[in-house]
Parts: C-alpha cells; structure tokens; sequence
C-alpha cells in the first residue's frame, strides 16, 4: 500500500480522535455530530454527502435550539400527567427538528420504544390506498367516476363511483357490524372474503350514493379491494412494490393476520386498573384499506414528504386527493382522498386521525408554515388532538427564527463584521440569544476537519480564533 495514502489516513483518524476526546461541548441534543466523523473510513462521495447533511441538520438544531426546547419541555410531561406512550414528531420545511419516543412497547415488561417500533396506523391508512387508486388512475388503468362493480362483479351495491368511495359519500353500511354478527371462523375474514359475506347478506345502504357524508370503513376497504383485482395482487404487495420499496420505507408494511408477527410490531394495551392489558387481534383485523398499515413515526414523515415532493404521484393528480368532495345537491364535503381538509385560522390543515384496539394516531401537515406534526401511541391515549394543537401553537414559534436561519443559511459564519453588523436586525430574537446561536454553530464547525465545512469558509485562515472575536458581538 502506498505510505502517502497511509500517513494521509492516519493523519485524519488522529485529527477525529482528537476532537471527540478533547471536545468541550457536550451538549446531549447534537451528540450525533460525532457520527461525521465516520466520513474518515470511507472515501465513498455518498458518504461524504450523508456526513455534510448530518452537519447542516446540526446547525439547524443549533439555529432552532429554544423552540425545540420549548416542545421537548412539553412532551417530557406528557408520560406522568396524561399517560402518553409512543412517538412524537415535528418538522418544518422537510426537517425533522424533533423526535422523541416515549414509553413501553410492552407496557407489562417496560421495554422501552425505539425509532423502529412499528405503530398500527389505524384510519391514516387510508391515505396509502387513495394512494392507490391514484397511482392506477395516473397509469389510466381506471378512473375515479368508474363504478364499483366495474371491476368487482359481484358487488352488491350499485351506482357507487370510485369517487364516491374516495369522498365518503357511499352510503355502504358498516362491514364491521356484519362480521361480528355473522362471521363464525376463528380465522378473520380478509377482504374476498368479507366481500363474498356483504353479497351474502346484502344489508341496506344507509342512503343514494352522493346524498351525504358519512365517514365509512366499509368504503376504504372496497377501494383496497379494487386496488387488488385492478392489479392482480393484494394491498400490501401493491404498496410494497409500488411505494414502499420505492421511497426506503423499510418499517412501512400491511399487517397480515395469518403471518407471523414482526419484531418491531406493537401491539395495543388499554388501561385496567392500575395496570395495562394487551388488546387481542379481532374479527375485523383481517380486512385492510381502512386500517392495517404499520409504519414508523420517521417512515411516515418520508412518505409525507414523497406527497409534497411528487416523488410517485403527479402534482396533477396528488392535487385530487387534497379537494373537498361534493354531495350531489352541491353541499362541500371537508374531506378529499384519504385526507381530512380543515381550515385553521393561520393555515389549511391536511390531516388525518386514526383509532384502532389501542392505537391512536396522527398525521398532520400545515401548509402555510409546511409544519408537519406525527403522533403515534399504543396505549389507548385520547388526547391525540389536544396534543396535535398544543404542538401546533409552540411550532409556531419556529417562524419567528427563520430569517435569522435563512441569514446564517447564506452567511460567511467566520465574517464577524457582517454578523454583528447585521443582529440589529432581527429584534424578534434576543441579542444574547443570537449571540449564543452563533457560538454554538462557530464550535460546530469548529469540531469538523475543513472537508466538511462548504467552500464559502474554506478561505478562513483561523477560524479555531472566532470564538475569541464572538465576545466583542455582546458590547
């Protein structure tokens, strides 16, 4: 091996140890600086990327630092004064500033939950098989005005649209009342089967297709249905070829009854007493589109960004499924494909909530502010949307900072006259806080080799000085 190359990578694994075991801010919240210091086993350029990436999310939590402190303040008494386990995420402008995971994933053996526990997403599945349905009506393998027997023949219900399915504006009765009456097998139905139990029974719809809103499992499930004859394949190998493979989803998956459980699989619990018992799987798990998407908080904050990024679906047609749909006599219904529409007072609300045998669950996303807010539990919590709102009003505290990130964003870091000259400017924030804000990145990039630092400071001739030169910034 050539000595240059070998000196050269001695030289920067002793320049990383140096600054892990010498480095004196120990701050817990950006510990995982020190993974950049993994870049120096590899030449690899992808590596390189993933490191400057780790670098730029730092500075951000550094930029963000009292906001997120704000909310992490909040949710750590979430646990002893209301009883929440699960996880919790908020991002802005598609980055994660806060994930947190509370709690048991078994709460009789109190193993603590970790970023790979897999949650029972409840009714935000639905969103997935909108999803669905889209990704074949963009491929022209159907069309939403359709109508259900088209492709399921023995439907039993006539003149209901795919749209109509989509909008919640069937009028289908409720499957689940007729599989806890008439199903007798142990094994849960999945959807051929609970469709060959409703042509069976044949129970009356509620009313006319398109008449009203009335929110319907039933309808979802149908849908998924739908998916599976269009596509010979079931729901889950549908999303897993067509979604999660494509976007690293790699803890997103549908629930099967008749397979074995997952590692990672939560399981619901509801409180008895001063204790918790765990919530068996029932009649209804067998059938999925409706519910029985499992997924993670971090997976499902990459499957939101795929929608607002239009990695898989079209603008064109992703902007369907965020449109109120309509009763046949005009009557706006606040509800598009998969996702509840809501009109805040500073935001349009794209939302969905979901509740299943001890799993409660959110998925919200404020446009104006492109706030993203994931909460995910297993233990039966009923506060899902007092905490979605209080989460909300302290996230809004984020804005207040964003000129002041997006000035750091496109400023020489080491060009101390141009960040004192321009402080003055930014009276939302406390000098001292600026201040500080700017120290913490300075030691950021302080603790990296120059490799890391973007080429707009790599002219700095001692920038290990700055620090000594960020005092005078407070007279």
């Amino acid at each position: 091996m050539n000595k240059t190359y070998i000196i050269y990578v001695l030289l920067f694994a002793s320049m990383f140890f140096f600054v892990v075991t010498n480095s004196a801010d120990r701050d817990p919240q950006f510990n995982r600086l020190n993974k950049v210091g993994e870049l120096f086993n590899s030449n690899d350029l992808s590596s390189n990327r993933s490191s400057q990436n780790e670098l730029e999310n730092s500075i951000l939590m550094a930029a963000y630092k009292v906001p997120i402190e704000n909310i992490r303040n909040y949710t750590s008494q979430l646990s002893q004064q209301f009883g929440f386990n699960g996880s919790i995420l908020v991002a802005k402008n598609g980055k994660i500033l806060f994930e947190e995971h509370v709690g048991y994933k078994d709460l009789r053996l109190k193993n603590p939950i970790e970023s790979t526990s897999t949650y029972q997403l409840a009714s935000v599945s639905k969103q997935f098989t909108a999803a669905a349905i889209l990704l074949l009506y963009q491929e022209g393998k159907l069309d939403l005005d359709d109508f259900a027997t088209k492709y399921l023949t023995d439907f039993p219900y006539k003149n209901i649209r795919i749209r109509h399915l989509l909008n919640h504006t069937s009028g289908l009765p409720n499957y689940m009342y007729a599989a806890e009456k008439n199903w007798k097998s142990k094994t849960p139905p999945d959807n051929q089967a609970m469709l060959n139990l409703m042509d069976k029974l044949k129970m009356l719809p509620y009313f006319k297709p398109g008449d009203r809103f009335d929110y319907s499992n039933t309808g979802y499930f149908i849908l998924a249905s739908i998916v599976s004859k269009v596509s010979n394949q079931s729901l889950g190998d549908f999303l897993d070829n067509r979604f999660f493979k494509p976007l690293n989803l790699t803890n997103t998956y549908v629930h099967n009854p008749n397979q074995a459980t997952k590692k990672e699989e939560l399981i619901g619990f509801r409180r008895y007493g001063k204790s918790y018992i765990a919530i068996p799987f029932s009649i209804n798990d067998g059938v999925v589109g409706d519910k029985g998407v499992y997924s993670t908080a971090s997976d499902l904050f990459k499957w939101n960004q795929s929608l607002t990024g239009h990695t898989i679906l079209k603008d064109t047609i992703l902007a369907k499924a965020f449109m109120p749909g309509k009763t046949n006599s005009g009557k706006i219904v606040p509800y598009g494909f998969g996702f509840r529409l809501k009109q805040e007072p500073d935001s349009e609300l794209v939302y969905h909530n979901g509740v299943w045998n001890g799993f409660s669950t959110t998925l919200r996303r404020y446009k104006a502010d492109d706030i993203t807010i994931i909460i995910l539990s297993n233990n039966s919590f009923n506060s899902i949307s007092g905490i979605s709102e209080k989460l909300r009003e302290l996230s809004k505290e984020f804005s207040k900072y964003d000129p002041f990130v997006s000035f750091l964003e496109n400023t020489n870091i080491y060009d101390i006259n141009k960040l004192k000259n321009n402080l003055v400017n930014f009276t939302d924030i406390p000098r001292a806080e600026s201040v500080a804000i700017i120290e913490k990145i300075a030691n950021i990039y302080n603790k990296q080799n120059t490799q890391f630092v973007s080429h707009k400071y790599s002219e700095v001739s001692s920038p290990n000085h700055v620090n000594q030169q960020y005092q005078s910034l407070l007279n």
